[in-house]
Order: structure tokens, then sequence, then C-alpha cells
């Protein structure tokens, strides 16, 4: 779509901060009306200000991509990949399920066994603490088993003893149903592999919402 496009081309703009028109429409290559119009309705949401001949992105890269979805557009961040910060994408899971209600953490190191395990994104509503494994890559098909085994291990090893995790979340719920999931920006649908929800960035809010038919306890 040709909206789509200038979507991504703003992603790719908005990393240097101040850009013009004219960058947009070398970029997108597009033009005339179109651009206006798409510029016009960023300055009306607050998404960009005026900065003397140019503009200024007003949001960090994953309110952005929130942005755009919550238009309906797709951008492919695939594409993008290499002109956003490493961190954005789990920024970018942080912020969907907050605004689900959840509660949510990055990078929690949970002593657990002897060890230490981290999870990329822990996102807890109650009675449900989802375990989040989140992975930036193109080709999910070769490593996605690894993966999904690396992350499972992780989780057996926290519910064996859950009230440590419970503890460094500050939750006290008496019971919490532990769900791994791995969340990845390659487009593609919904699927489980060995129990594990296998969730496409675009497709969190239908996770989210089909959770209890998803999940099989």
């Amino acid at each position: 779509m040709i909206v789509e496009r200038l979507a991504k081309s703003l992603m790719v703009l908005s990393k240097d901060g101040v850009f013009t028109r004219e960058s947009l429409e070398r970029l997108s290559g597009l033009g005339g009306s179109i651009v206006e119009s798409f510029l016009n309705e960023l300055l009306s949401d607050g998404a960009i200000t005026r900065v003397g001949e140019g503009y200024r992105v007003n949001m960090r890269p994953h309110a952005l991509i929130r942005y755009f979805m919550n238009k309906g557009l797709s951008v492919d961040l695939e594409e993008i990949s290499g002109f956003l910060p490493w961190d954005e994408f789990e920024a970018l899971i942080r912020l969907i399920f907050e605004e689900w209600g959840f509660r949510v953490v990055s990078r929690l190191r949970v002593p657990v066994v002897g060890t230490r395990v981290e999870f990329d994104v822990i996102a807890y509503r109650e009675p449900r603490v989802l375990l989040i494994e989140a992975k930036r890559w193109r080709r999910v098909s070769g490593s996605l088993s690894a993966i999904v085994k690396r992350h499972l291990e992780k989780v057996e090893l926290v519910s064996r003893e859950p009230e440590v995790l419970m503890n460094r979340l500050g939750v006290r719920w008496g019971e919490a149903l532990l769900i791994p999931v791995v969340i990845t920006w390659h487009k593609a649908g919904m699927s489980m592999l060995e129990g594990v929800p296998i969730v496409s960035i675009y497709q969190v809010n239908s996770f989210i919402m089909e959770l209890d038919g998803i999940v099989d306890y």
C-alpha cells in the first residue's frame, strides 16, 4: 500500500531526528498530495512537529510502530530492522501488553535451582504470567525448535520454585499460571510448537484476545 511505503520511509528517517518533506518523498518515491496528507495527519495526531523547514518525530520507534499498527498499517519490521535499536522490539512488545492491562518487566533475571535464568519480557495479569522470548530474525524455521527447547528449559527451572519468580515480580496471588511464549516480528500466522505459542508481533492482539482458547492448561 502507498501509505505503508510512507510509514516505512518515515521509520527509517526518524533515526536521524529532523527530516524534510523532500527526504520523505525521495525515500518513498511518492510526492504531491499523498505526502502532504500523510504529514498533515501525523501533525494533527501529534506524532510529528514542525522544526523550521523540516519535521521531528515525537515518538520512540516502538511507539511510532504501534501508532501505525493502530491505524491498520502493517510496517514491515524485517525490512527496517537495520534501522531500529535492538531493544525497540522488546519495547514494542511491552507497550502492547501494557495497553491490555498487563504489568510488564524486561530482562528480569531469576535465581532458581542454583543458577539464574533471564526472560526477555514478562507480562503478568492475575492469574497468568507470560514468559516471553522475543526474537528478531528473518528466517524462523531452522532455529525455532532450538529456541523453543531452550525457552522451555528456562520455564521448567522457574516452575520448580515459582515463589522466587513471584517475589521478584512483587505479587502475592497464591497461584499463577506460567505460560511460555515466543514472539517474533517474522510475518506468519500463529502456531504451536511443543505446546509453546509462536506469535508474530502482528498477531499479539489476537493472541491476547484468544488466550483462553490458545493455551491448553
